[in-house]
């Protein structure tokens, strides 16, 4: 049942509304989509009982560990999080109230009497200010960069840490004012509270594990936004019983919710919230209004004005790529190009225009440049799932384009295109319509990729959004550059463990760590203002 009315707009959509804990594997069996909430838990077995129809699952959480991905991709089935940005920001606000309380010992004086004999103006807590704090960040996803844009916003001098997965380019480490810390032991020693904001997987779970607790100042605390599983709750119960750390506030648990008589209900300066942090009415609200537009768009509905929406949107979005890569000197002249999927075409980069020049108004629907139209539509018809495509000339890229050995993957960066990458033998200037199911060949090849090195050429990154692609393409050019440095050097080189790059690679498609997912937003508030 939706938390709120879904719009009267919803004409075109069939709605059957159910409640929580009924047999989805009794769906009807012209059932398109499913919506869910954090309760609702798809593990393999029932995703393997939905309807053969199903092409959708929405879930109204930030995140997605209740469902079973790769069974439901298996499937067919795509997954998505809708009401992210609200999600995000409520989310972000409410991290940055409880950090604030936290650092000044208030939870801790809730119930105190008032007034009561004793009680007079001189008494006071060992509490810190926000500016002097040293605050530790577990994972740095949107809702995490978003928590630490607000911290900085009211309290610059704050020492913000942070511990993730993959680390940040040192322009994102600088841009948010943040210091990376890889030992998650360490990141415990140092900061006054440590704030979890990690998605929950195998290797987080337990992650704030005994040793992690121990290493913790008597005088600081937790602050799990995360998933209960990501604490030893054994653990943590020991250490707050034991005066180990000052308190926890926990707005999840494991289990969830947690049983009459659990031990962490009578634990002293144990703070523990019904897994509060987006349940206002107007992220309520979000979720539903946001499911229609989600919904248009994954199976081709809608009207004029989610069109036109849309096409401002990819507009600006491709407008900003060409911005941000002529501000990198990625450019080449007026050569090169920059699509998104838009109607039975795509919009793509105007011809004879020099890319720091090019405003929203500017994308056109073809290109009149027959090699551009031959790449964009190859890739467009190899894969249907991708949205937008960047095909660049870049130096190392180019360079490494020229190798024997081609591509290699050497650095953590390189984990996104682990086993994604496919080549094509250059066969002189695309200007052959011919050409273009050799493209397609290419592009499946190697499936699920999200790069095609063209030999002598260049080359192409895509995904599901322009965020998605020009991020890829960023990424690529970089970890190429470190390619031809290594070769340069002429040391012997050590190449990553396949076990590792796997691991990483999977690690980085992660919701909250997929390409753009954490630096777009940044991208155009940078550029998006000049495109207009």
């Amino acid at each position: 049942e939706p938390p709120v009315s879904v719009p009267s707009s919803a004409k075109h959509l069939s709605i059957n509304s159910f409640v929580h804990g009924t047999d989805v594997s009794t769906l009807p069996d012209d059932t398109h989509a499913l919506l869910i909430t954090v309760a609702d838990k798809l593990p393999a077995d029932v995703i393997s009982k939905l309807p053969s129809t199903l092409k959708l699952i929405v879930t109204m959480s930030s995140g997605t560990d209740h469902v079973d991905v790769k069974a439901a991709e298996a499937r067919g089935i795509e997954v998505r999080r809708n009401g992210v940005d609200a999600i995000t920001e409520h989310v972000a606000d409410y991290g940055v109230a409880f950090t604030i309380l936290g650092l000044r010992d208030a939870m801790n004086q809730v119930g105190v009497p008032f007034p009561s004999s004793g009680w007079n103006l001189s008494w006071n807590t060992k509490g810190t200010d926000l500016n002097t704090a040293t605050v530790g960040i577990v994972g740095l996803g949107a809702i995490a960069t978003s928590m630490i844009t607000k911290i900085k916003a009211v309290a610059p001098k704050c020492t913000v840490l942070y511990n993730a997965r993959r680390r940040r380019t040192e322009d994102v480490e600088k841009r948010l004012g943040i210091q990376h810390e890889p030992s998650i032991v360490e990141l415990a020693k140092k900061c006054d509270i440590l704030v979890l904001l990690c998605p929950l997987t195998p290797e987080t779970e337990h992650l704030i594990s005994a040793d992690v607790i121990k290493a913790m100042r008597p005088s600081s605390g937790i602050l799990n936004l995360a998933r209960g599983k990501v604490i030893d709750t054994d653990a943590l119960t020991d250490a707050l019983n034991a005066g180990e750390i000052k308190y926890a506030i926990l707005d999840t648990t494991f289990p969830e919710p947690l049983p009459e008589g659990h031990a962490l209900w009578s634990c002293p300066r144990c703070h523990i919230l019904p897994h509060y942090a987006t349940n206002t009415e107007q992220v309520r609200a979000a979720l539903v209004h946001d499911l229609l537009p989600l919904l248009e768009e994954a199976f081709g509905a809608g009207g004029s004005a989610k069109d036109a929406a849309l096409e401002a949107e990819l507009r600006r979005d491709l407008a900003v790529a060409h911005r941000a890569t002529a501000a990198l000197g990625w450019d080449m002249l007026v050569w090169n190009h920059v699509s998104a999927r838009f109607g039975d075409g795509c919009l793509i980069t105007p011809g004879n225009m020099l890319w720091g020049q090019v405003r929203a108004s500017d994308l056109v629907i073809s290109s009149n440049n027959i090699t551009a139209d031959i790449i964009h539509a190859a890739v467009y018809a190899a894969r249907p799932d991708i949205g937008a495509i960047i095909h660049l000339h870049t130096p190392y890229a180019t360079a490494v384009s020229c190798l024997e050995m081609g591509f290699v993957p050497y650095t953590q960066d390189g984990a996104y295109f682990h086993g994604r990458v496919a080549t094509y033998e250059w066969d002189g200037v695309s200007d052959d319509a011919n050409e273009q199911p050799l493209l397609e060949a290419a592009v499946k090849s190697v499936p699920g990729c999200n790069t095609l090195l063209m030999h002598n050429h260049g080359f192409c990154c895509f995904g599901p959004t322009v965020a998605a692609a020009w991020v890829l393409a960023y990424y690529f050019e970089r970890c190429c550059e470190v390619q031809m440095k290594l070769l340069q050097s002429g040391a012997k080189v050590k190449t990553p463990k396949l076990d590792v790059m796997t691991k990483a690679a999977e690690t980085s498609y992660l919701p909250d760590f997929a390409p753009g997912v954490c630096e777009w937003k940044a991208i155009v508030e940078e550029y998006g203002a000049s495109v207009l």
